[in-house]
């Protein structure tokens, strides 16, 4: 008598159960794209609408622009001319007080009358711009001011990219691990703008430096300066055409120090003045685009060159927070389709 074989293998479930249930397919998260894109176009629309782009050019010209004048010897050598013009008014009121002027001289009587109001002005403007050497040199030492809006704009395009392309990966049940990575990168692109370009240590500098340039970055302030420049110029004309020789031979004795200082200055002095009145002359329309661009933000309780640095960490910020919790589901199933030997989407 023989006996049936023993089976070598355990059935199959679906030798049981006539509908296999299958676990549902995992969605991946569409909000963390939606919100990369609203963050990206936030980004590019916020150096339009504040019109950061021709404005941070403009600036960026202007601190370009002031370097030659804002150098410790530039501002003595102002000093220094400043001293001499003065030294010659007085030069010639002695020479007025002892009777000694050979006639009269109208362009040099309106320079010593004028001179005063002008050293006073001119000491001013120089005293107002060697307070501030240290907050320009902070200006001038951050990242590139044309090119911080592309700064902002670029990484905006990069998630607003980043979010469309992982939505359509959603729609088609990808959890577009590789578009929150894009994502995250460009919020740290964005982190690292204020870190490496030195924006919070210029924040605090630009303020001090608006406030004492703007009583000399005006069309009537450079009027004014290009007056002085024309009295002191006719003055030395007569000086050197007329009083002097007249003088020599009316009192050949007469005491001339303080006017033949003046004469031996006179050409590095004008253009020193001619170069000064020149970059303020060019630079108004600057320093206003500098001022919109830094009151552009006041609604939102800040100015613009405070809230810089934060402008970009805030952002970079949010951008990684929402690309790692768009990428913590795919870790989990990774770790889990690991732990059980599988492969994850």
């Amino acid at each position: 008598m023989t006996s049936a074989p023993p089976s070598s293998a355990l059935p199959a479930y679906s030798e049981f159960v006539s509908t296999i249930e299958r676990a549902p397919e995992r969605v991946a998260a569409r909000w963390p794209f939606v919100a990369v894109i609203v963050l990206g176009v936030l980004l590019v629309a916020a150096p339009l609408i504040t019109g950061m782009l021709p404005r941070a050019i403009k600036g960026e010209a202007m601190i370009d622009a002031f370097h030659p004048y804002i150098a410790s010897k530039s501002i003595q050598d102002y000093r220094d001319d400043l001293h001499v013009l003065d030294e010659a008014r007085t030069n010639v009121l002695a020479i007025q007080a002892n009777g000694g002027q050979p006639g009269k001289f109208d362009y040099v009587d309106k320079f010593v009358q004028d001179y005063p109001s002008i050293n006073a002005n001119l000491t001013g403007m120089v005293d107002s711009i060697d307070a501030n050497q240290d907050n320009y040199r902070k200006l001038s030492s951050t990242a590139p001011f044309g090119a911080l809006p592309w700064l902002l704009a670029l990484p905006g395009l990069v998630l607003i990219t980043a979010g469309g392309f992982g939505l359509r990966a959603a729609r088609n049940g990808k959890r577009g691990v590789f578009w929150h990575g894009t994502a995250a990168l460009a919020g740290l692109a964005l982190l690292a703008v204020p870190l490496t370009g030195g924006l919070f240590q210029a924040a605090p500098a630009a303020q001090p430096l608006i406030n004492d340039f703007r009583p000399i970055l005006t069309h009537d302030e450079v009027r004014t300066v290009q007056g002085y420049f024309v009295t002191i110029v006719a003055a030395d004309g007569e000086l050197n055409s007329r009083y002097v020789s007249a003088l020599k031979t009316a009192r050949p004795d007469a005491d001339r120090t303080g006017i033949t200082a003046l004469e031996a200055r006179w050409q590095p002095m004008t253009a020193r003045f001619a170069a000064l009145v020149g970059v303020l002359n060019d630079n108004v329309g600057n320093f206003d685009a500098v001022v919109a661009l830094n009151d552009s933000t006041k609604p939102l309780g800040l100015t613009a060159f405070r809230g810089l640095g934060w402008g970009f960490v805030i952002p970079g910020s949010l951008a990684l927070a929402v690309a790692a919790a768009g990428l913590r589901p795919a870790l989990i199933g990774s770790r889990r389709g690991g732990s059980k030997g599988g492969t994850s989407k």
